[in-house]
């Protein structure tokens, strides 16, 4: 993330498995999962601290940093409560107002919940469900305990596999989006631009609230997601993106910057134009470019590569899936060759495992350890 070239391999960085999907499934029955089984436990109460717990997918992966930490999602209390009857067998997120539904995956038979639909259409639910269930920035848990001796313990624990990246809890833009429905986001941006900007600054002040706490405990990197594009085009207009996200982004990366801490955001889809202005607000690291979307990650690298560094690349939709054994190692090969040289660039699957083979995962990852160390040689 130091844009240092002086190092001997390429480190590596991956999501995870999708839990409830077959590959991992698969997984747990491997002789892989038994070979690389490993437990990191704790000292302290299971009631507070979620410590790092079954680290075995990260350990096969060899994985040099991952999104985690001692307390874990219980940073910030979200509130789920039943959805109005119009949305049956739904639950209702009191804070940002999206709808969920409790689904089986069609492989694997286990329970998965899929977003349904967003319910803060207009101010008046907004302010009804904020009144009654408080703001986002009333529902962080300050009952958490965030000392050094916590980080440093967690840190210790994990040094022999892993670096941690701690999460940061709400997306802005994808919680906007989804919460308000497309539509009304639209609307709004037209009709009502403060109901817009009061909702992301909630979100962001919340951001910022969990990047001052984790500072304090030793946190140096945090990891934040965010959706921000489709396939082949981004959410927004960049008009509007310029308009609406930046200067929030910029709030919650300068957040960082004075601390000296790192910022790395996850988003999906096509953000190619995104990207230049996301780096003017402070961005330090860029994880996804999902080549399925349609992501140039040599023009990026070329372009940006001295200013913001890259994580992920590797298609995990399509050649993953349904590729050869030569198209996952030529597809490693490409994203080494592009993003490889000069440092800056951490080595993976552009997004979390889903449905692929065991044999398309192992070569996968083997093709990585082969192709990761300098010097870079892809023959």
């Amino acid at each position: 993330m130091e844009l240092d070239d002086n190092i001997d391999m390429l480190p590596v960085h991956y999501l995870g498995f999708e839990k409830s999907a077959s590959s991992y499934q698969m997984f747990l029955k491997s002789n892989e999962y038994e070979e690389y089984k490993t437990i990191v436990g704790h000292k302290f109460s299971k009631v507070k601290y979620c410590w790092a717990g079954d680290i075995t997918e990260l350990r096969y992966w060899n994985v040099d940093c991952h999104s985690m930490s001692p307390w874990g999602a219980k940073m910030y209390k979200e509130v789920m409560t039943y959805a109005p009857p119009e949305y049956p067998d739904c639950i209702l997120s009191a804070i940002d107002g999206r709808l969920w539904k409790f689904v089986k995956q069609q492989d694997t038979g286990i329970m998965y919940m899929w977003y349904y639909d967003g319910y803060f259409k207009t101010p008046e639910i907004v302010h009804s469900y904020w009144d009654k269930f408080g703001k986002p920035t009333e529902h962080i848990n300050e009952r958490l305990n965030y000392t050094p001796q916590i980080w440093d313990d967690y840190v210790k624990s994990l040094e022999n596999y892993l670096y941690p990246m701690v999460w940061c809890p709400i997306a802005i833009h994808e919680s906007l989006f989804e919460g308000l429905t497309m539509s009304r986001v639209a609307y709004y941006i037209r009709k009502n631009p403060q109901f817009i900007h009061e909702i992301l600054q909630e979100y962001t002040n919340l951001n910022i609230e969990i990047i001052k706490r984790v500072y304090e405990a030793g946190a140096e990197i945090i990891f934040y997601s965010d959706d921000l594009g489709y396939k082949g085009r981004p959410i927004l207009s960049i008009k509007n993106f310029k308009e609406f996200i930046i200067p929030y982004y910029k709030k919650i990366y300068g957040a960082c910057k004075k601390r000296g801490m790192f910022i790395v955001q996850h988003s999906c889809g096509f953000i190619d134009n995104n990207l230049p202005h996301m780096v003017d607000a402070g961005l330090n690291c860029i994880q996804a470019l999902e080549p399925a979307a349609g992501v140039d990650i040599a023009n990026l690298k070329n372009s940006l590569g001295d200013k913001l560094s890259f994580m992920g690349g590797i298609d995990s939709s399509r050649i993953l899936n349904f590729g050869t054994t030569d198209d996952i190692i030529e597809e490693v090969k490409r994203c080494v060759k592009i993003a490889g040289y000069n440092g800056g660039y951490f080595v993976g699957p552009s997004h979390n495992i889903l449905d692929c083979s065991m044999e398309n995962l192992r070569v996968l990852r083997d093709a990585i350890e082969k192709y990761r160390k300098y010097p870079l040689i892809l023959n």
